[in-house]
């Protein structure tokens, strides 16, 4: 019995083991279009570590593209670093073109913006629907595999929370709330418009909201600037990233299960028929 015992669970192990392994089906590339929460160095790296799409694109064995520029608001601008370029739709209308290149179901598009727009006093309602424009334009230059993420509550961050920021922390909380549900609103509408994509969502609102405000394990979310994700955060970013987007259940997944946080923080909207 105890051999039998032995064998069963030697199997479970290599089974877990085949699971685990990088050579995972899904992408081949993974193009990332957004500001500073996805910048992996075209103006400056935002964390203490891996970002979340470096660590999605590591899953995949995927090359990563990543046109994402810290500051870049979701039109053409970045007042951030003082420039009428870079903004998410500059990002789409330079870049998009390379997408003909590559296979469209080989390919991710990730896009994750908004939190600028805030920070410079602009209308969540227009931030929602330029990242639909994006989203289309991408679609149009041959796009079908797409990941949006949501934002996470901006007045909860530590700049804000402690009263640090120009702005007080329930201004930047009301605003947060109307652009997640503009920008699911536009979601659920640009899934309906396409039945040939895959859509994507990280509901990473709902993942910092776990944490109680002022605890060690919600600080430890985010970088020393408060503001942004530390890797710690763009860790559990990448886990419901990669939840969202497996063909099949992973064994990170089933981690998430025994926490509660599977089927809430990872979604897809549409997949194709």
């Amino acid at each position: 019995m105890q051999k039998k015992n032995s064998l069963v669970l030697m199997a479970i192990m290599f089974i877990w083991m085949g699971m685990s392994s990088s050579t995972v089906f899904g992408y081949s590339s993974v193009v990332t279009f957004g500001d500073s929460l996805s910048d992996n160095g075209n103006v400056g790296r935002f964390t203490d570590g891996k970002l979340w799409v470096e660590s999605l694109a590591d899953h995949y064995s995927a090359d990563l593209y990543d046109h994402a520029y810290g500051g870049a608001t979701t039109s053409y601008d970045n007042p951030a670093i003082d420039s009428d370029a870079t903004g998410l739709l500059w990002q789409v209308d330079t870049y998009s073109p390379t997408l003909g290149g590559m296979s469209p179901d080989d390919t991710l598009i990730t896009i994750w913006a908004g939190a600028n727009d805030f920070l410079q006093g602009r209308d969540f309602g227009q931030a929602a629907l330029n990242i639909g424009t994006a989203l289309e334009d991408l679609y149009n230059s041959g796009g079908r595999n797409f990941l949006v993420p949501n934002l996470p509550d901006i007045g909860m961050t530590p700049a804000f929370y402690f009263g640090g920021a120009p702005v007080p922390p329930g201004i930047a909380s009301a605003w947060t709330g109307a652009f997640n549900l503009n920008l699911d609103s536009m979601l659920q509408g640009f899934g309906s418009m396409h039945d040939d994509i895959n859509l994507f969502f990280v509901d990473v609102f709902t993942i910092f909201e776990m944490y109680a405000p002022g605890s060690p394990e919600w600080l430890n979310l985010f970088w020393v600037d408060g503001f942004h994700p530390s890797s710690a955060g763009h860790e559990l970013i990448f886990q419901a990233a990669m939840e969202a987007t497996a063909p099949v259940p992973e064994p990170a997944t089933m981690l998430l299960f025994s926490t509660g946080l599977a089927g809430l923080i990872g979604s897809r909207i549409r997949r194709k028929k």
